[in-house]
């Protein structure tokens, strides 16, 4: 899969019962080379292989493992996260916080929050020069599960091979209102592929399957 202007980065997260593959970023911009959520299993060689980077961001609450793996392998770049990336990870030097600190690449990179689930803070990234939408945890598609309780896990949540919003993810939701105004300002939003941290990307069609799967948990109108 090759998208302008982007390199993706696949690795796995293995655990003794589940291993889920979990995809990495990076986006080369005019003035900067943005690297989106570090998946916490890459190594050290793995990451400064990427080459020169200016800005490491932590998509969401649950995507600030691998930050201190890639700030220690690009000890120059600036660190950008959602609120409370400070206190999950009080050891780094954040340089901005989404929604606080002004974002220098919205033109090129634009920054869309997912509002309404305060412990997972989900930003939403779309690259302009791919038409490409980059999310984190709340959409999975993963199709060939691997690990023993992996099609257990996808099965409870309703992802099991297929591309579909996370039961999980809704399940810490606590501002419905807020939550479906965010979503319809996805909706809003000019892309054509879909590309997630779980699972195979949705491309040429990603929009229309997104949309499809918002309104499966109703939370789009028709």
């Amino acid at each position: 899969m090759s998208l302008p202007g982007t390199r993706l980065v696949e690795a796995k997260l293995p655990s003794l019962l589940m291993t889920l593959p979990v995809r990495s970023a990076v986006f080369e911009l005019s003035d900067a080379r943005v690297l989106w959520s570090p998946a916490s299993s890459l190594t050290p060689a793995q990451l400064r292989e990427l080459g020169e980077i200016t800005d490491i961001v932590a998509p969401s609450l649950l995507h600030t493992g691998g930050v201190p793996g890639a700030a220690a392998a690009h000890p120059s770049a600036r660190l950008w996260g959602p609120r409370g990336a400070r206190e999950k990870q009080p050891a780094l030097g954040w340089h901005g916080v989404f929604g606080v600190d002004a974002w220098p690449y919205d033109d090129e990179l634009a920054v869309v929050p997912l509002d309404g689930a305060p412990k997972v803070r989900e930003h939403l990234f779309l690259h302009r020069a791919s038409r490409a939408l980059y999310l984190v945890d709340a959409v999975f598609h993963v199709n060939d599960p691997e690990g023993p309780l992996t099609g257990l896990f996808l099965r409870m949540f309703g992802t099991y091979r297929r591309f579909a919003v996370s039961k999980l993810f809704l399940s810490m939701v606590r501002d419905r209102a807020a939550f479906e105004a965010s979503v319809a300002r996805v909706a809003a939003l000019d892309f054509d592929h879909v590309v997630m941290a779980h699972g195979e990307a949705v491309l040429g069609d990603g929009k229309a399957r997104l949309l499809e799967a918002f309104r499966e948990r109703r939370l789009l109108g028709g």
